[in-house]
């Protein structure tokens, strides 16, 4: 945490938003983040509109543009996955043993597009 000039503090993000906010699962809102602006990127690529797009993922149009707009708490990351491997896209899952730490360090979730 640093003071500016004009009293305004201002603290360094931890890299996630939603830790730095306070959320119970900040990983995995932050993985949900992620998918869906895959997903409204991949959209946008190719061109579809959103009553198409949702015809390609097997969700309404109104529902759609909910989830872009960012309220995905109704939506678990494997439904997520589903939609972004229905647009075409190739989704990996890699597990590691988590490094640097005893045997019982936590593991991080991750998505990187």
């Amino acid at each position: 945490m640093t003071k500016r000039e004009d009293d305004t503090t201002v603290t360094a993000s931890s890299g996630n938003v939603f830790a730095d906010l306070g959320f119970a699962n900040a990983e995995l809102e932050l993985a949900k983040a992620r998918m869906v602006q895959t997903i409204a990127d991949e959209i946008a690529r190719r061109g579809l509109s959103q009553r198409d797009a949702g015809a390609v993922i097997g969700l309404p149009q109104p529902k759609l543009s909910t989830l872009l707009r960012g309220q995905w708490a109704s939506y678990s990351l494997d439904r997520l996955v589903r939609f972004a491997t229905r647009l075409g896209l190739d989704v990996t899952v890699r597990i590691e043993r988590a490094g640097g730490g005893p045997d019982d360090r936590t593991g991080h979730l991750t998505v990187a597009a």
